[in-house]
């Protein structure tokens, strides 16, 4: 767990016995490059010097975090690599369907809910989707 010996009971409760949790009041959160205010839905992840990440809802981040160990979060990025997680063709737009076959760039910006000093230290930091996300991510990501 990511806290200072001695500070266990200043945690908020849902950090209580939860190993995973970090401190993500300065962490630096990031979405895809095709993420617009429109979008249904908008992933947000945070990732951490230990190699943990944090994921969240963009459009209503009070909602909660997940967080996720570097081998679960690694599982995740393999998988959707391997198009496990794709959508049949059939059910996407065509901007959809080149989105998720990788043909349209995509980069992990730092997401506008990121506090103003977060997004300082990580001006000008954009990285592949792929580092933060899934290939491609989606017009959703």
């Amino acid at each position: 767990m990511a806290e200072t010996p001695g500070t266990r009971r200043d945690l908020p409760p849902e950090a209580q016995g939860n190993e995973k949790w970090h401190d993500t009041t300065n962490a630096v959160w990031k979405r895809s490059s095709l993420s617009r205010e429109d979008s249904e839905a908008v992933v947000e992840v945070a990732k951490f010097e230990d190699g943990f990440r944090a994921v969240r809802d963009g459009k209503h981040p009070e909602k909660g975090i997940l967080f996720f160990t570097p081998a679960e979060w690694e599982a995740f990025v393999l998988g959707a690599k391997d198009g496990e997680f794709d959508i049949p063709e059939e059910y996407l737009t065509p901007e959809e369907a080149a989105i998720q076959r990788g043909d349209v760039p995509v980069t992990a910006v730092v997401s506008p809910n990121s506090r103003p000093a977060a997004q300082d230290d990580a001006a000008g930091a954009a990285e592949p989707a792929g580092e933060t996300a899934e290939r491609g991510g989606g017009p959703a990501a």
